[in-house]
């Protein structure tokens, strides 16, 4: 890479940044139903185009992190070592994720944020078309994982079942001390069901 490509991703990602923070202040102040893109890019000094070309829905604004996440959590599953299971890999992969999806912010922003979420019917419809594919995305890894048919059974239930320990991690955080203790909270509900669950072999 030239450092004129690096300097321009570097740009992108700073651009990007500032779009997703002023975002999310306006959001927070006004509501996101109230918000249009219009504003957040006069907001962030840039055009409206801008803002479409790095999010290319509105509510990606507020979830600017589920390519990542969803990205972490696959590659945690792919590449989990000889003998854990997959469970054992989402679970260390969402520990992770926890700080970029919230858990370093301050105690009022994530209450805010929670309290955004359930107030908009939009936002709580994204989140569930989200969960959808990476119930979707994570069920064919698994599949491919176990050698199994692609529309069995078992890889989307568990897969149902992993994604939904981090939607709980998100919607009770506030209740068990963050969304990594909330996350671990749930999955050990599935730890009995699901250890043995996709151990990847020795090769």
């Amino acid at each position: 890479m030239t450092a004129d490509e690096n300097l321009t991703r570097r740009k992108m990602r700073r651009t990007r940044r500032t779009i997703a923070e002023t975002a999310r202040r306006l959001f927070t102040e006004h509501g996101f139903d109230q918000v249009t893109v219009a504003q957040i890019a006069a907001a962030a000094e840039v055009a409206e185009k801008t803002v479409y070309n790095h999010f290319p829905a509105k509510a990606d604004l507020v979830f600017d992190a589920d390519d990542s996440v969803l990205e972490h959590l696959l590659d945690a599953v792919r590449e989990r070592a000889p003998g854990q299971s997959a469970l054992s890999a989402v679970r260390d992969c969402l520990r992770r994720a926890a700080t970029e999806l919230g858990d370093g912010s301050p105690p009022a922003e994530q209450g805010a944020f929670r309290r955004m979420v359930a107030e908009s019917p939009a936002l709580q419809a994204h989140q569930r078309a989200m969960a959808a594919r990476y119930e979707h995305a994570l069920a064919g890894v698994l599949a491919r994982e176990t050698g199994v048919d692609p529309g069995s059974p078992e890889p989307l239930v568990a897969a149902i079942a992993m994604v939904g320990a981090l939607r709980a991690g998100h919607e009770t955080a506030h209740r068990c001390g963050g969304r990594a203790a909330a996350t671990d909270r749930a999955l050990d509900l599935l730890e009995a069901g699901l250890a043995g669950y996709a151990v990847k072999p020795d090769p």
